[in-house]
């Protein structure tokens, strides 16, 4: 699945009190992730990839964890039910409010003038928090760099990242 684009389907998607055809819709993306077409379960090794494409985005720490729970229960694989009350838990979501992000990236703009050096940047990602690769790096830099100034922009990060807030 790499190679292709993922199926993603939209952060704000009803999972309280799903409708049939939410729930089918739902099932079917579940169903790309099974290791056998036999099967109706998936491997709790594929939790993050698809609580990912159901638009959650916890740490990779935070899904191990979980994941060592299910084992240690002896439970290996996930039904699309099991699925659905781990997609509802707490852990699965992140905090993507643009005036959080806002206030954490201006924190490393020394110059007060709403760009981040890109080798602090670097620095900053490596090593607070759950570090990133670094591709992953590069990726997010890409997606904010403003060419003229070398350096990245802080508000064309976030709208690259959450979208044009005007």
């Amino acid at each position: 699945m790499a190679d292709e684009e993922s199926p993603r389907l939209d952060d704000d998607f009803p999972n309280d009190g799903m409708n049939e055809d939410s729930q089918l819709m739902m099932n079917e993306l579940f169903s790309k992730f099974k290791d056998n077409p036999e099967l109706d379960t998936i491997h709790v090794n594929r939790l993050l990839e698809v609580l990912q494409v159901f638009g959650r985005n916890p740490s990779q720490i935070d899904c191990n964890r979980r994941i060592r729970e299910l084992e240690e229960d002896e439970k290996f694989e996930l039904t699309f039910e099991d699925f659905i009350e781990i997609l509802d838990e707490p852990w699965t979501t992140i905090n993507n409010d643009r005036n959080t992000l806002h206030k954490a990236l201006t924190r490393f703009d020394h110059t007060k003038e709403g760009f981040i050096d890109i080798e602090k940047f670097r620095e900053t990602m490596r090593t607070f928090g759950e570090p990133l690769a670094d591709d992953e790096i590069d990726d997010l830099i890409q997606l904010g760099l403003n060419d003229e100034e070398k350096k990245i922009d802080i508000e064309l990060l976030l709208d690259q990242l959450l979208g044009d807030n005007t």
